[in-house]
């Protein structure tokens, strides 16, 4: 007799789904007990009360917005000609307008970022359960904007119909679409482009004139229809939308042309890659120096002395770094190029050209990179082509910094606002890069001379405010300059900037360093690279990628400290809201509006340092950052 089990089939059941919806979620997550009950309802009526004072704040009768909408050219480019202003006239009396050069330089910069956003894929898919829970939260904030703002009752009516709109779509999308509402199938791309469709709409509606009722006397805003009947054209000027419009349309052209051009031809897709950085690194210098700041170079007087000097040191410095570059240079080469880096350090104090100065400490620098970037056969090739390169960008790049700007403003730099923020910004994360991470190296060196200067410097720079190494930029920096060398207040803020900056940056860049384990320093050395290559190859590029996060906070803080210009008297947009608008009285009376304005400014700052942030997380989720 066999002993057997028999088994029966039953049917498996999927486990029951949890519940779910807005009750169950408030349940668990508001009131789960007697405890989270009451400080659900304690910052919840701080919340109610905080946010009543927000909306009778910002939308109370008294309030000065136009003080932002009719000055916004202003807090973008301060002074920058734009045909209105009467003391800024040609020879034959015409008032000068250049301000399309601003425009081309808008126009530049976002098609260049549609074509990015196309040919590196950028943006993605979301699922439309996400993107109807962010309408929920839009359609919400509507409702609670309707019911706590000091509106009309048709204003009310408005806002609540409109969030309820918005929450309804939002909660189909978020709700109403099964699983096919968890598939991410929605374009972010696609959703950008109808934002800005979107833009355009809203830019155009507000060219509508409306009649309004003036509680005293004329504006000069105002045109009178009928006895104590005025019609106020927004304040959103028709100058503006016309080249928005443009811009955005060609945004859309860049990105389909950039689309077409990924699919139908995907060999050029690397080449397009490359191209596309070459841009983005030439657009700062020429947008800034050629576009905006428009030098009347006069060719006649400097390209013969500057193509003689340029001759001589792409030929001569060529052949001077083919030798130091081959094997057979050995210690003659690293004396070579030390002494010209004591030449290149003497030719600050004894000659007057900046072009032979920097050309000079150039060509140090190649010398001492030749024995690790030099080569043999191709890679000695490209070498000696980017210093060819490099010797004619250079010698341009100084023509159009020492020739006068045509554009003439009342300061004395040719642009302010929010472009002077940039400018400043841009230049001081580019300079302080380099310098910080020579000074990180330096404080990890095991030569002490080095360590202990870079710490010194370190030290010192971190220990001090900002605002005081600014202050001493613009009353002790000028003492300290040799005879005839003046730097204006824009160069001197930067200077200072780049180099307080690069204290911070030392830091995080030497943690990186710290991180990595001495296997990698070994294992580097057992393949025969030098110092250098090793820290070239191996050490720096682990370093930077696992600090990534506090590089990007270091950008953002620094982006924010630009503001602190506004205390010497530099024209950003912080110094233009604080000082400049609240004190107007013609054509329009503004004073005592710095609510407004500084509002306005605090928003513009955060919308900048997001998408910083942003950015971060999406470079550390594609490098991996803290996964291995």
């Amino acid at each position: 007799m066999t002993d057997h089990i028999v088994t029966e089939n039953v049917e498996e059941l999927a486990p029951e789904p949890p519940p779910r919806g807005p009750i169950v979620w408030m349940r668990q997550n508001l009131f789960y007990s007697v405890f989270s009950t009451i400080l659900t309802v304690v910052f919840g009526l701080i919340g109610l009360f905080a946010a009543r004072g927000l909306m009778t704040f910002m939308f109370a009768d008294d309030r000065r917005w136009d003080a932002v909408t009719k000055n916004m050219r202003l807090m973008m480019a301060q002074a920058y000609p734009a045909g209105d202003n009467p003391t800024l006239t040609d020879e034959a009396g015409v008032p000068i307008d250049q301000f399309h050069r601003i425009w081309l330089t808008v126009a530049f910069v976002a098609v260049l970022l549609a074509l990015t956003f196309a040919i590196f894929r950028i943006g993605g898919r979301i699922a439309p359960r996400m993107v109807g829970r962010i309408l929920m939260g839009v359609g919400i904030a509507a409702i609670g904007g309707g019911i706590l703002g000091p509106f009309s009752t048709a204003a009310k009516s408005i806002w609540i119909i409109g969030g309820l709109a918005v929450l309804g779509i939002g909660y189909y999308l978020a709700n109403g679409l099964g699983e096919r509402g968890k598939q991410e199938t929605v374009s972010v791309n696609g959703l950008i482009g109808l934002g800005l469709g979107l833009v355009v709409v809203v830019l155009w509606i507000l060219q509508v004139p409306f009649p309004v009722r003036p509680e005293s006397g004329e504006a000069p805003d105002l045109i009178p229809t009928a006895p104590g009947q005025f019609i106020e054209y927004q304040d959103v000027a028709s100058s503006t939308v016309v080249p928005w419009t443009l811009i955005i349309i060609a945004i859309f052209v860049a990105y389909w042309i950039g689309v077409l051009l990924r699919e139908r031809v995907p060999g050029l897709v690397d080449l397009l890659k490359k191209v596309i950085i070459g841009l983005w690194i030439a657009a700062y210098p020429f947008l800034t120096l050629v576009v905006l700041r428009d030098p009347a170079i006069n060719y006649d007087k400097v390209w013969p002395w500057y193509i003689l000097l340029g001759l001589f040191f792409v030929v001569g410095g060529g052949l001077l770094l083919n030798f130091l570059a081959s094997k057979t240079a050995g210690e003659a080469g690293r004396a070579i190029a030390a002494l010209l880096v004591v030449v290149s350090v003497a030719s600050f104090f004894v000659s007057t050209e900046y072009v032979v100065r920097f050309l000079l400490m150039s060509l140090a620098l190649f010398a001492l990179a030749a024995p690790t970037f030099g080569g043999e056969g191709a890679s000695r090739t490209r070498f000696l082509v980017g210093w060819a390169s490099w010797v004619v960008l250079l010698i341009y790049l100084v023509t159009l910094t020492t020739t006068e700007s045509t554009v003439e403003v009342p300061g004395n730099f040719f642009i302010g606002g929010l472009f002077l923020t940039f400018i400043i910004a841009i230049t001081g994360i580019v300079a302080s890069f380099p310098i910080g991470v020579v000074l990180a190296l330096a404080r990890t060196s095991t030569m002490p001379i080095f360590r202990i200067m870079s710490t010194a410097y370190i030290e010192l720079v971190r220990g001090v405010p900002l605002i005081t190494w600014l202050l001493v930029a613009f009353l002790m920096l000028p003492v300290a300059l040799p005879e005839g060398v003046e730097l204006g207040g824009v160069v001197r803020a930067i200077i200072m900037i780049a180099f307080f900056s690069a204290a911070y940056l030392a830091e995080n860049v030497r943690g990186g360093l710290q991180a990595i384990s001495k296997g990698q320093y070994e294992a580097a050395q057992a393949v025969g690279l030098t110092t250098v290559q090793m820290t070239v190859f191996i050490t720096l590029p682990q370093a930077l990628r696992a600090v990534i996060p506090a590089l990007v906070g270091q950008i953002i803080a620094l982006f924010k400290d630009t503001s602190l210009v506004t205390i010497v008297g530099l024209f950003d947009i912080l110094h233009i809201a604080r000082q400049v608008i609240p004190a107007q009285t013609q054509p329009f009376n503004f004073l005592g509006s710095i609510k407004e304005t500084l509002i306005f400014t605090a928003v513009v700052y955060w919308i900048f340092t997001f998408t910083f942030s942003r950015i971060s997380l999406r470079l550390e989720k594609r490098l991996g950052v803290g996964e291995r």
